[in-house]
């Protein structure tokens, strides 16, 4: 709608085939899906943050979250393009861990990041997301 000027409250969904398959990577004797991947638990071995990847699939979605942070109890999915689908499922997983484990989902993109609530994606900068991880929970 051409009057509908709402604020967009979660990543820019990018439309089109996918021509581009990510790199495979490995670090630390296991395999990752993206070099984006591999650069995430590298950032996370410098913080000294525990993390395990792919440890289950969360939900009826059985959606396969890239890293839970133990530690931290919080769940990270690191994405190098954000598709439709990743609109619905995320949110929906988000509320999973949240009711069934009193635990955080975060989405965390090359050059950007975001917490994922049940309604909506809220934005942080890169020092917000790393204070985010770290900080307890607030009543979300």
């Amino acid at each position: 709608m051409a009057g509908d000027r709402r604020k967009r409250t979660s990543p820019r969904v990018q439309r089109g085939p996918r021509e581009i398959r990510s790199l495979k990577g490995h670090y630390r004797n296991t395999e990752f899906r993206s070099l984006l991947e591999v650069r995430f638990a590298q950032e996370l071995e410098q913080r000294q943050i525990a993390w395990k990847y792919e440890p289950e699939r969360i939900g009826a979605g059985h959606y396969l979250v890239d890293f839970y942070l133990p530690d931290l109890k919080c769940w990270v999915e690191v994405k190098g393009r954000f598709e439709p689908r990743d609109d619905l499922l995320l949110p929906n997983v988000a509320i999973n861990l949240k009711r069934e484990r009193g635990e955080r989902l975060f989405l965390y993109m090359q050059d950007e990041a975001y917490l994922v609530g049940s309604k909506d994606f809220k934005r942080l900068t890169q020092d917000e997301f790393w204070a985010a991880l770290t900080a307890p929970p607030a009543d979300q």
